[in-house]
């Protein structure tokens, strides 16, 4: 009896253990199954000769960027939409794990916890295709003007949040693909989106941070002046300008881009401040798009000394900002301080709607920033889109070039378009995302997007 109520002990137990496997075999799969299935080692998706079929993917025309049948898998037809789309469509390997073929994997496999990859049947009816916001000739346009360069253009309409453009450099044919692309080093990091996972000193784009926190914190921020004499020292340090421009107020200091008025702003205002500020504005701080989580734009300024904060305040020293973050706090001035739910599909929940800045902030940098392309850059530049925007041109040492950035957005009711443009190596903020930005805008001014 004793030796019968043991076995019954040890048979409880072990199928206490079968059911708790169960279990927890039935809760992996319910809430982590689509991660394994869309793994890169999944032949049956990602092979050349797959037996799983995708779904269609178009841009926003309808233009096929995307298609899986019989095994067989196709991009459009077009090699520069190829190329300026891979970030955003995928590769067959699964190697671009921010992309839609990876991380809308159930949108375009109808993939379920029930019927897993079975095809059902109303995926004939197109259940499985997938319509994007981008316009693919647009997409071509950017990667275009891009030049060769490493970096990243994103375009928005920010009144919908609909991304219109989003592209990555460097980039690759994923119907040919290279077979040096491990190897040679104008491929480094092709891979990774850099709209996404990439963070670039942003140099005197953050200004606008600099800028905002004097709107916060400075009553008559205005009307206050500071001398610029081309350079100044911090103790043992030396601040720098590209001009001599003698007393200025904010709105000529934003115009010229002048270093030393941020700097001397940021030294009044102090660490604590200017933090405070680019904390809210959303450095530090992890967003997403969809489920894919943005790289962190970086502003540490507690324990900076007097001479790093006033590097800082004219986005040197270490501060660092993602592209999409950028596109995020410029739809918000352009949009009265709240940014629309960002999204590259209607599928898509994007970032959601976030809000940065008052009504009042967003209209008085609107403002500064618009006074930049009319008196500074020039109004030529954007043909009747009553543009706001900022330049920046990014020191990173060594033998580089700077960075180049543009961001802005238009004012016009009718071409609501928000842009983030930045180039490694490049030089000149205006002369190169500048004329970028140009040639972009009113490509899509001409198309009526």
């Amino acid at each position: 009896m004793r030796t019968t109520g043991k076995r019954s002990v040890v048979l409880y137990i072990l199928l206490f253990a079968f059911l708790f496997g169960m279990g927890f075999l039935t809760y992996r799969i319910y809430t982590e199954g689509e991660d394994y299935i869309s793994h890169s080692y999944n032949g049956h998706i990602y092979a050349d000769n797959a037996v799983v079929d995708l779904g269609v993917i178009t841009d926003r025309n309808n233009i096929l960027l995307f298609e899986s049948a019989d095994g067989k898998k196709a991009y459009s037809d077009n090699l520069s939409v190829r190329l300026s789309t891979l970030h955003t469509v995928g590769d067959r390997q699964g190697y671009i794990g921010t992309s839609v073929l990876f991380k809308s994997f159930s949108d375009i496999t109808g993939y379920n916890f029930i019927t897993g990859l079975n095809e059902l049947p109303f995926d004939s009816f197109g259940y499985k295709n997938l319509k994007l916001t981008i316009d693919a000739e647009l997409s071509a346009k950017a990667y275009e003007v891009m030049g060769g360069k490493k970096g990243a253009v994103l375009i928005c309409n920010y009144r919908t949040g609909e991304i219109l453009c989003k592209v990555s450099t460097p980039t690759y044919d994923p119907m040919n693909i290279p077979s040096d692309i491990l190897e040679n080093e104008i491929y480094g990091g092709v891979f990774l989106d850099n709209t996404l996972s990439s963070s670039y000193t942003p140099g005197s784009v953050f200004k606008i941070v600099t800028t905002l926190s004097a709107i916060e914190n400075i009553p008559d921020w205005a009307n206050k002046t500071y001398v610029c004499e081309g350079e100044m020292y911090i103790g043992n340090t030396k601040v720098t300008c590209l001009g001599n421009h003698g007393e200025l107020n904010m709105n000529e200091a934003m115009g010229h881009s002048c270093n030393i008025y941020f700097a001397k702003l940021a030294l009044d205002l102090g660490n604590e401040k200017l933090q405070a500020t680019a904390e809210r504005l959303g450095f530090n701080k992890s967003f997403t798009f969809g489920d894919v989580n943005i790289a962190e734009s970086e502003a540490e300024l507690t324990d900076a000394s007097d001479e790093e904060l006033a590097w800082a305040a004219v986005g040197q020293y270490t501060v660092s900002a993602n592209p999409m973050h950028m596109l995020i706090l410029t739809s918000a001035i352009a949009n009265g301080g709240t940014c629309e739910n960002l999204h590259i599909s209607e599928k898509d929940a994007g970032t959601g709607e976030i809000k940065l800045l008052s009504k009042s902030e967003a209209e008085e940098i609107s403002g500064l920033l618009r006074d930049n392309v009319q008196n500074y850059y020039g109004d030529y530049l954007f043909e009747g889109m009553n543009v706001a925007a900022k330049t920046g041109t990014a020191e990173v040492g060594g033998d580089k070039k700077p960075n180049s950035w543009m961001i802005g957005f238009s004012q016009n009711s009718e071409t609501p378009y928000a842009f983030v443009i930045v180039m490694e190596d490049a030089g000149s903020g205006l002369g190169n995302a500048g004329n970028a930005a140009s040639i972009l805008l009113n490509y899509m001014k001409d198309k009526n997007l």
